[in-house]
Order: structure tokens, then C-alpha cells, then sequence
């Protein structure tokens, strides 16, 4: 289940802004830079460097973690996953006895049956998000180091893409 940390990560710089609202929703669309960067992972450092949004002009820091805090996050979380798959098959077990026993007449039934509803749901939940946290980690952190920051853009990373020129060496 251990995934091997790359030592190199490429990424490309994304741009995304608001473009209508109506109602609750919201429609975005994403720009991503021609420019593709790279950075080297550390084992005992992150590595950081600065970027230029293409599309706003905006000055940008990439940082990427290091090796030895990508596996120190990872290790909390492998080893609490585990801890919450036990306590969610317990809370399920727990589901069960009260939908089998219940008659369904009484405010006892009813809250038992909401308090293991609810802790089955949230155990659930933890474990899935542990589980995947156990491979996370790994990838750049991309913030706004100027300080106009408009209202409705958020700055991201993107895996770079091929050029026709790389695609006919493949």
C-alpha cells in the first residue's frame, strides 16, 4: 500500500476565476500556464520557488514539502486508519443490535438509532479520509505572495502537458 514519494515534481501553474453565479451555483473556468516548472524534492527541506501568474501577472511561491514531512504526515494517518475501520465496524455492529432489538415505540429507540447512525456515518467517513491521506501529501502547495488577492481566484497546480514535439518522440 506504501507509494514510492517522486524526488522530482513537475507542474504548471493554474489560473481560476470566477465567470457567473447564478443562484447558489457558481460557473469557474481554469487557465493553465504554457510554462511548465519543476522542483526538486529535499529529504530534510522544502523546496520553494517563485512564480508569475501568466493570465494576472500575479507573484506566486510553489513550495514542495520534503521528503521526511511527506512521511510523517503519512505515517500519522496509517496509522489511524486502521483505528477508525475497527471503531466504524463496531458502530455498525452497534446499528445493527438497535434496528434488531428496537420495537420502534419510545425516544429511546429513535435516539439510539440517530447516535449510531450518526457515529457509523462519521466513522466511516474518517476511515475513507485517513485511507486516502496515507498517499497524500506529495504535491505542491501553490499561494499568492503579493498582497492584491481579487475576489473569486484561486491559484493551483496542474500536471504539465505534452507538447506535439514530445508526443511524436513517445
Amino acid at each position: 500500500m506504501a507509494s514510492e514519494i517522486s524526488n522530482r515534481f513537475g507542474y504548471s501553474v493554474t489560473h481560476t476565476y470566477v465567470t457567473g453565479q447564478a443562484g447558489d451555483s457558481t460557473r469557474t473556468a481554469t487557465l493553465v500556464s504554457a510554462r511548465a516548472g519543476s522542483l526538486d524534492r529535499f529529504a530534510d527541506r522544502p523546496n520553494e520557488t517563485t512564480e508569475s501568474c501568466e493570465h494576472c501577472d500575479a507573484r506566486l511561491r510553489v513550495v514542495l514539502r520534503s521528503t521526511a514531512d511527506v512521511r510523517r504526515r503519512r505515517s500519522t494517518h496509517r496509522a489511524l486508519w486502521p483505528v477508525c475501520a475497527v471503531l466504524a465496524l463496531l458502530s455498525t455492529w452497534c446499528l445493527v443490535h438497535v434496528l434488531r432489538t428496537g420495537d420502534g415505540a419510545g425516544s429511546d429507540d429513535l435516539l439510539g438509532l440517530y447516535v449510531t447512525v450518526a457515529a457509523t456515518v462519521l466513522l466511516g467517513y474518517a476511515t475513507l479520509r485517513s485511507l486516502v491521506l496515507t498517499q497524500a501529501f506529495d504535491t505542491p502547495e501553490v499561494t499568492r505572495t503579493d498582497d492584491r488577492e481579487p475576489s473569486g481566484v484561486r491559484y493551483g497546480w496542474t500536471t504539465p502537458r505534452q507538447t506535439a514535439a514530445e508526443d511524436r518522440r513517445s
